[in-house]
Parts: structure tokens; C-alpha cells; sequence
């Protein structure tokens, strides 16, 4: 019942290894390669809830290759999170930062806008979802930081992930996001974690 087939949960598991590099105040950064200034970066975060059940997470993808070449998982303080993805976005050229703006993805977007002027987070349009660019988001009413994922946009990036993967068009090393995908099943028609 995983939303990623059972083969392309075995060529996903293939490519696992142990990091280069386990670093950050909890050691839960997990790095693969190290920043190479000709490479173009894309880093994704996920704002936990809060009530200690979840994990905030951030995963930096190598566009040229698509690889994830590192992940964190851990349960910071918003504050501290927000500390951490400003330091390792910057250390990967500035790259695009895309987080999720759900209620407490607003506090963290916040302070990296505000208390760390960082030069590259993702913006859309409110209505359409569709993606501006930062400085033109500045000007702009319509337009709100972060990605969000709603009922109209989790279909897509469902159906995205599983396309990449089934295509093998993305390769993921880490065992923790590969546990993840373990547990993302269809239930009642809807793709969501296990309990």
C-alpha cells in the first residue's frame, strides 16, 4: 500500500550510504557532498508542529544532478531552526529556500526574511500558487513567502515525487527519508503517513 511501488522502493534502497558528514548542534545534518560553486542548489524545509511528535526537516537537492545531497532531521526551537537554515542556505551559494508556510512555517520565514535578510527565499502568488520572484514579491499584496502545501497543491507534489522516483530521475542516500517513504501509504484514497 506505499504510494512508491515496491520495486522503486528497492532501487531507491540500493542507493543508501552513510554520510560524509553528520554536523549541526545535534549532529542530525546529515552531508553527502560538500558545496561546489558551479552547481545550482535547491533546499526544502519542513516546519514541525511543535508538540515534539513531528520532525523539522530540510533536504538540499543538487539541481545538475537531482541528488539529495544532504538532509536534517531534528527537533530545534524555531528560532535556532530558523538560525540553521539561514547559516546552511548561505553556505550552499545563497540557494533557493523554499518552506513550507503552514502556521508555524510563517514564525520561521519570518525570521529569516526579517532577522536574517535572507536573499533567496521562495515566494508565490496567494490564490494561484504560482512562483515570483523575491524582489517583485516585496512590491506586492497578492504575493506571501514560502510554498503551501493545501488540498490543491499536496496532490501534485505527491504524484511529482512519485513520478521522479518511479522515472529514477532523483536519487535520495539517506535511510531516514527512505524510512519515510516506508510508511507513506494510501489510506481511504489519500496518500499519508502511517501512524
Amino acid at each position: 500500500e506505499t504510494v512508491i511501488d515496491p520495486d522503486c522502493m528497492e532501487w531507491l534502497t540500493s542507493h543508501v550510504a552513510d554520510p560524509k558528514y553528520r554536523t549541526g548542534f545535534d549532529r542530525n545534518f546529515w552531508i553527502w557532498e560538500e558545496f561546489d560553486p558551479s552547481c545550482n542548489y535547491l533546499m526544502v524545509a519542513d516546519v514541525a508542529r511543535g508538540d515534539g511528535a513531528d520532525y523539522s526537516t530540510f533536504h538540499i537537492v543538487k539541481l545538475e544532478t537531482l541528488e539529495v545531497i544532504g538532509e536534517y532531521q531534528g527537533k530545534p526551537t524555531l528560532d535556532m531552526y530558523a538560525n540553521m537554515l539561514n547559516q546552511v542556505g548561505r553556505e550552499f551559494g545563497n540557494c533557493m529556500l523554499v518552506v513550507e508556510n503552514n502556521n508555524i512555517g510563517y514564525s520561521v520565514l519570518d525570521k529569516l526574511i526579517n532577522d536574517h535578510k535572507y536573499p533567496n527565499v521562495y515566494h508565490s502568488i496567494k490564490s494561484t500558487h504560482e512562483y515570483i520572484e523575491q524582489y517583485q514579491a516585496e512590491m506586492r499584496t497578492s504575493a506571501v513567502p514560502g510554498f503551501s502545501t493545501t488540498m490543491k497543491t499536496r496532490p501534485l507534489i505527491v504524484a511529482k515525487l512519485e513520478e521522479f522516483i518511479r522515472n529514477k530521475l532523483i536519487k535520495v542516500y539517506s535511510s531516514r527519508t527512505i524510512n519515510e517513504m516506508k510508511t507513506f501509504i494510501w489510506h481511504n484514497g489519500k496518500p499519508q503517513a502511517m501512524k
